[in-house]
């Protein structure tokens, strides 16, 4: 019998050092079908009065049918950039012709689908999951593997890279969102140890893309990050003034490295859902190397 991560192996994109099966056209519709089932599960249970809580800290932070509306933006924006890649056509996201712009269409989608209310809205992120899943499932290795230039990313993606950024942006960056307006665990805690893992190396080649040269200016750098327990293991990141790349595995030298205690707190920690001070105190976080560096890190690498 071929176990998953056979099949995973055997289908992985080419020029992507995928060792456990991430952006294989198996795991990802597996990956996003499973994300799919516990979101339906999830958003049913949230209360009819809970929509309009904010998700955030701050007072201008959106609330859950706020958030819960741009789930469903970002995913179809991503299945629509798939499609068009694949038509041999060049991205177009109307509103979106750089990624500066990216704040005002994202208010711009929320404003328009708020009207359509909690129901109408899960419908439509959890049919843009299952369609994503449907169009990976049917891809050969060479068709994941064609790189990509978006109107939203510093990098050019490979189609593969666009359906990992899809699971991560519901799957952990809003969902962080979605579990703090619902006051309930959050989405990752659903997942099993190699789903855990398949997702921490989707947003870290996401968190590449995402790096802004212009911010960065003559910067060589090497980040490293390590994941004890569970859904654990060792990425890193380089960036250089042409763009930023995020993989999975050890990196000889590095200019910063953070040590994180457990999967979940790597994760409420990119999620802003964890107080920085705080974890590096009780040692649940250390960081060694230029600290100034890895001060940076967060305008470095922020999608807006």
């Amino acid at each position: 019998m071929i176990t998953e991560d056979q099949q995973a192996e055997a289908n992985q994109p080419p020029g992507i050092d995928d060792r456990i099966g991430a952006f294989a056209a198996y795991t990802l519709a597996a990956d996003l079908l499973d994300l799919r089932e516990i979101y339906a599960g999830y958003l049913r249970r949230i209360p009819e009065d809970a929509w309009s809580r904010r998700t955030e800290r701050r007072p201008s932070g959106w609330t859950l049918l706020e958030t819960l509306a741009h789930l469903g933006a970002a995913a179809e924006i991503f299945n629509i950039s798939v499609e068009q890649s694949l038509a041999g056509k060049p991205i177009s996201i109307p509103g979106i012709a750089r990624r500066t712009e990216l704040p005002a269409a994202n208010r711009a989608a929320i404003n328009e689908r708020l009207p359509l209310g909690p129901a109408a809205l899960t419908a439509a992120l959890l049919e843009s999951l299952i369609h994503a899943a449907r169009i990976a499932s049917g891809l050969s290795p060479e068709q994941l593997a064609i790189q990509v230039e978006t109107p939203y990313y510093g990098g050019h993606p490979t189609i593969a890279e666009l359906f990992g950024a899809s699971l991560t942006h519901a799957g952990m960056i809003h969902g962080a969102q979605v579990a703090v307006g619902a006051r309930a665990q959050t989405i990752w805690s659903f997942y099993s140890p190699s789903v855990m893992r398949r997702q921490i190396t989707r947003a870290f080649h996401t968190m590449g893309l995402a790096y802004w040269p212009e911010r960065g200016g003559s910067l060589h750098a090497a980040l490293a990050f390590n994941v004890e327990g569970q859904g654990g293991g060792s990425w890193h990141i380089r960036v250089d003034p042409s763009g930023g790349e995020g993989r999975i595995g050890t990196v000889r030298t590095a200019d910063v490295t953070l040590s994180f205690a457990s999967a979940d707190l790597l994760c409420q920690v990119v999620t802003l859902q964890a107080k920085l001070v705080r974890s590096v105190l009780t040692r649940r976080l250390r960081i060694r190397g230029n600290l100034r560096l890895a001060a940076r890190i967060p305008h470095l690498f922020t999608p807006t």
